[in-house]
């Protein structure tokens, strides 16, 4: 299978069309006018796409920092041995099968059961189906059409469960029941919110931060962001060393590199606010449109959507809680560099903003300032622990995403497959 489409087609365009798919279909059975089902499937799509445009944004800002991290941090260590790129060529087409059958899964237990979440975040779960097969191919002992029946269920299962898990706190942070999430930080957010709800203290808000006149500023999330992304870089470009930051950034010009960095910063803030305004776009159109589905299809269904959802609900929270994870997972990095841990292991620096961040918003809500600050320490060292746990089960196969992108629920998938597929010798 060509590795062009698999990355171009079917992690975009695929959720794309499925989500528009939705909205026409939900529309439809509401007996809406064509001018209405046009604008709310194109609104939908149009949404989607400007999330995963803000996405690229956000990410191509924060990878840089994880470039300056490996100068300051190096370790000897044994590489993962498997090229997760390979592998996904030669199973692109089992992980295609198990990501549609696995939905299918989903609709059949959210209409059976009393789990009623359908997971809607089309990219999270193609990398999910690559995930459970990766896990049950790693041993060598599984057939294909084996891995196909056995996978669609495992994918189907976790499409179900992982939603409800979360859901509770989803519907305390909005104060509704419209929409819950679906998502790789299913279980660094529950955490999170529990530890909020058991430590913090929820009348602290960080969105009721009362800032001096002079810091007002501050309360502009695109601002806030920009400054905070700034210093960020400046710090670690300095520790890094200047002359390194500059030559790798900057074409070894020092001040063009001060002007690259405040780029940077400004670039991430306005990749947020990008974001928040696509997640506005997809919900006011998607969650009317899903609701004339689910009265036909599976009564009484929520829809599980991507994690950047909740970010409108704590945004503060998310700009506290990003830096403090991230520190945090940098230092559980160098105690297992210097414990000796065997394989190499990366600064998962994208799952401590968007898998650790959607914690921190839940905990603000469970326990304010407090829970947020728990929760993102706690949060960063677990990203670590998990990307550690989950490397030898995926060893042959996808351990190198999951160095690059773990940490999250994608580990904790590889843990619970991988390790079920040797406790029976598969």
């Amino acid at each position: 299978m060509d590795i062009g489409i698999i990355f171009n087609i079917v992690p975009r365009l695929l959720p794309t069309f499925m989500l528009g798919l939705v909205a026409l279909v939900g529309l439809l059975l509401l007996k809406k006018s064509l001018t209405q089902i046009i604008t709310g499937m194109i609104k939908t799509m149009a949404g989607v796409l400007i999330i995963f445009t803000a996405v690229d944004v956000l990410v191509s800002v924060i990878n840089p920092l994880s470039v300056l991290f490996g100068a300051i941090y190096a370790i000897e260590a044994q590489a993962t041995a498997a090229d997760w790129v390979t592998f996904l060529g030669s199973y692109g087409f089992e992980i295609v099968l198990v990501m549609v059958l696995g939905f299918l899964v989903n609709l059949v237990l959210a209409r059976v059961t009393k789990l009623k979440y359908v997971f809607l975040t089309g990219h999270i779960m193609f990398w999910n189906a690559f995930i459970v097969v990766g896990a049950l191919a790693d041993g060598g002992q599984i057939n294909r059409l084996a891995i196909i029946i056995a996978g669609s269920i495992i994918h189907g299962l976790f499409s179900t469960l992982l939603p409800a898990l979360i859901t509770p706190f989803v519907f305390r942070l909005t104060g509704k029941e419209d929409f819950t999430i679906g998502h790789t930080t299913t279980i660094l957010a529950v955490i999170g919110a529990l530890l909020g709800k058991w430590f913090g203290n929820p009348a602290k808000s960080t969105e009721d931060l009362d800032l001096p006149e002079t810091w007002s500023f501050f309360k502009s999330m695109t601002v806030s962001t920009s400054i905070i992304m700034f210093l960020l870089y400046l710090v670690m470009g300095f520790i890094a060393g200047v002359e390194f930051s500059a030559e790798t950034f900057s074409g070894g010009v020092v001040w063009m590199w001060f002007l690259w960095i405040v780029m940077q910063g400004i670039l991430f803030g306005a990749g947020l606010s990008i974001l928040l305004a696509g997640v506005r776009m997809m919900l006011a159109e998607i969650v009317p449109a899903f609701n004339g589905v689910a009265r036909k299809i599976v009564p009484d269904a929520t829809p599980a959507l991507d994690c950047p959802m909740v970010f409108p609900f704590g945004q503060n929270a998310l700009v506290i809680g990003f830096p403090i994870a991230m520190i945090a997972s940098l230092v559980t990095l160098v105690i297992f560099g210097l414990a000796g841990y065997p394989y190499l292991l990366l600064p998962l620096v994208v799952a401590a903003f968007f898998d650790v961040g959607p914690g921190a918003v839940l905990a603000n809500a469970t326990g304010g300032i407090r829970g947020v600050v728990i929760a993102s320490i706690v949060g960063g060292i677990l990203l670590i622990v998990f990307q550690a746990i989950s490397l030898p089960f995926a060893m042959n196969t996808t351990a190198g995403f999951l160095n690059a992108f773990g940490g999250n629920d994608f580990s904790i998938i590889a843990i619970i497959v991988g390790g079920l597929t040797r406790l029976f010798g598969l």
